[in-house]
């Protein structure tokens, strides 16, 4: 595994563009404490931590070598640690799907351990799905549900099969308390189920079937409600009580997306006749409170505030207020966003990254956004393209997985001068 330092990193690719933010001068180091469990950060995918995240010019503090097999998956952090799902790639090999743990601090692997090995060529071979709660992890392969220990020691396997095309590619489990619910993904044949099992034995609490021509999407829960997306047509969103399974509610919804929910509100990406929108629907009543067209964009999520929620499309990242949709702020398309970038808000900042232009030109750039005027408040280069990873942020740093198997520390330059990061 091959872990780089800033010194290294910039002897080798040098200070010019990692930072470009002229003036900056960050007065606290990284403290790399808090915790983001799961894309998403929480089982209500808000996307927000009150963690403060980097500023300024943006700079790679390190980066680490894993396996790049797709797809890339989010890190979490938790206890100064950042765990990472990954699969080595490729053709007519092994593919072993690990879990790793890194030093949050300098990038140096603790642990890895292995949880699935395939000798079958694919697309993909894991969701994005690792989640880290109450000193365990728990990741979904297509095989099924693990958990590890936060020490890497293997501790069950559930299985839970996804087949066909890996839909969702981003599925974390909902982890609340004791139990743990994921679905069968994937296009299939029947079964298809939402499972709940314990977490401490992954032995099944509750299972509950629905009809073979449903599609679920990527879970999220609230005050003890499992919320379950359906593509396909007006399949909609189903909620199921966490701890019996009982089906408290369904909306029919053309869906086409992860639902996030913000107290009453609940947040729904929509396509309907090739049209695609985001729309605010109260949980209780099922009202349909706004709805705006979104243009093109892709099964990313919305993230949420108080009184704001981001999304990107169209290669701009919006903010919209929660109780009518009026549009706030706007940035893009020059910088375009990416497509599959979900926002992710870290105490006053939304992060977002530009989308390459074209083979040969430059690189991403990771953008941090005031978050009431989308102002930009620090940018970095990255030096590959970030494609569905997400972000996750914890005191003074931020960690993203990019494509051909590289894990990314980044902070706030101690100064930038004149457009480039000065570094000790």
């Amino acid at each position: 595994m091959l872990r780089t330092t800033r010194r290294r990193y910039l002897a080798t690719f040098g200070t010019a563009g990692l930072a470009v933010t002229a003036g900056c001068i960050s007065s606290d180091d990284p403290s790399y404490e808090g915790t983001w469990s799961r894309r998403g950060f929480d089982d209500a995918r808000t996307g927000v931590s009150p963690a403060r995240g980097p500023t300024g010019g943006l700079h790679i503090a390190w980066r680490a070598s894993v396996h790049g097999g797709y797809p890339v998956s989010t890190p979490v952090i938790a206890d100064e640690t950042v765990y990472h799902l990954h699969t080595r790639g490729g053709i007519d090999r092994r593919h072993d799907t690990a879990v790793s743990a890194f030093d949050a601090a300098t990038g140096e692997e603790r642990w890895r351990t292995t949880v699935s090995v395939s000798g079958t060529d694919s697309l993909a071979y894991h969701h994005d799905s690792v989640v880290v709660a109450d000193d365990r992890l728990y990741v979904r392969t297509f095989e099924g549900l693990h958990a590890l220990s936060t020490v890497g020691e293997h501790l069950w396997t559930h299985p839970v099969p996804t087949t066909a095309q890996p839909y969702p590619i981003v599925a974390p489990p909902v982890v609340t308390d004791d139990v743990v619910v994921t679905a069968t993904y994937g296009v299939r044949t029947p079964p298809v189920a939402v499972v709940a099992v314990d977490a401490d034995t992954g032995e099944t609490r509750w299972r509950v079937g629905f009809d073979a021509r449903r599609i679920p999407w990527t879970l999220s829960a609230a005050d003890g409600t499992v919320f379950v997306p359906f593509l396909r047509g007006d399949a909609g969103v189903v909620a199921l009580d966490l701890t019996t399974g009982t089906n408290q509610w369904s909306r029919s919804l053309p869906v086409d997306g992860p639902v996030t929910i913000s107290a009453d509100t609940m947040l729904v990406p929509l396509r309907e006749n090739a049209t695609e929108f985001v729309a605010a629907v109260a949980r209780r009543t099922r009202r349909l409170v706004w709805r705006v067209p979104a243009g093109r964009r892709t099964e990313s999520g919305v993230a949420v505030t108080d009184d704001l929620a981001y999304y990107c499309a169209d290669g701009v990242v919006v903010a919209r207020r929660l109780d009518s949709g009026d549009r706030v702020w706007s940035f893009g398309p020059d910088p375009r966003v990416s497509l599959g970038w979900t926002p992710v808000v870290a105490d006053e900042l939304v992060y977002a990254v530009s989308a390459r232009a074209r083979e040969g030109s430059a690189p991403a750039t990771l953008y941090a956004l005031d978050r009431e005027t989308g102002t930009p408040r620090g940018r970095g280069r990255l030096p590959r393209s970030v494609t569905r990873s997400g972000l996750a942020v914890v005191g003074g740093a931020a960690y993203v997985a990019l494509g051909h198997g590289e894990l990314l520390c980044v902070e706030s330059c101690s100064g930038a001068v004149a457009g480039r990061c000065l570094l000790e």
